[in-house]
């Protein structure tokens, strides 16, 4: 007798958690930043790890991560840089199992692995094709940077493979809501300032509508906000939360 199939699930919260300027918006200042993560996670129960974009955390952070958060949590994770934008999705294989090796720290609170293109990296299927192929079991997702990724062809082949195209809502760049993995993933960085500016309470309902669809088309969604200034990502996820789940 098989499983039943697990219920979709929309999963909402904010790319990071450890930003100085959200004392007040979320953080009492009397806080510690080591308790900052339990606060988190007393209100949303996924984050998008953005550090790991820039630097590959210690063990020990990772491990106390861990710790640190709930049961039923997830982590979802920004890939390093280097296998994006500096190497540029060739030869990455090592610095993959790098990233990956350290990331599993987390153990069953790793949720899924974002890879996000370089701007100025456009449309190439080969080398696309060439790159997902090497990625191991997992969910795994891509942030397109350049319009010119977004086409049938491109999510045929994200398809092939299991991989979700990442939904981006940014200044400037189209809203592609086209999903072709076990799940959706969505960043939204804001859709006037980039990283800067607040979603509307009108803006972000149409997000709802967008969400409950996926939903109840079966796919589960992880959703982040990445416009993190003035607590606006705090603020527009709790409001989203809300109306998803009313």
């Amino acid at each position: 007798m098989e499983p039943a199939a697990e219920e979709p699930r929309l999963r909402l919260g904010t790319s990071g958690w450890s930003y100085d300027h959200w004392w007040g918006a979320l953080y009492p200042p009397e806080l510690s930043p080591i308790d900052w993560l339990a606060r988190y996670a007393e209100e949303f129960d996924t984050v998008e790890l953005n550090s790991s974009f820039y630097r590959l955390p210690f063990v020990n952070m990772v491990k106390g991560w861990a710790k640190r958060s709930p049961e039923g949590f997830t982590f979802a994770a920004k890939a390093h840089r280097r296998i994006t934008h500096l190497l540029r999705l060739r030869d990455c294989r090592d610095e993959l199992r790098r990233c990956l090796s350290r990331l599993q720290l987390l153990g069953g609170k790793l949720g899924p692995l974002l890879f996000q293109f370089p701007p100025n990296l456009g449309r190439d299927e080969e080398l696309l094709e060439q790159f997902v192929a090497e990625l191991p079991s997992g969910d795994h997702a891509i942030e397109f940077r350049h319009a010119s990724w977004e086409t049938p062809d491109v999510f045929a082949l994200l398809s092939h493979y299991g991989v979700a195209p990442c939904v981006v809502s940014m200044p400037d760049y189209p809203v592609d809501l086209t999903t072709t993995g076990r799940f959706a993933y969505v960043r939204l960085h804001g859709s006037e300032t980039l990283y800067a500016s607040c979603y509307s309470d009108q803006e972000l309902a149409v997000w709802a509508t967008r969400l409950l669809a996926l939903k109840q088309s079966g796919l589960s969604a992880y959703v982040y906000f990445n416009n993190d200034a003035n607590g606006h990502a705090v603020r527009n996820a709790r409001t989203l939360k809300a109306l998803v789940e009313a």
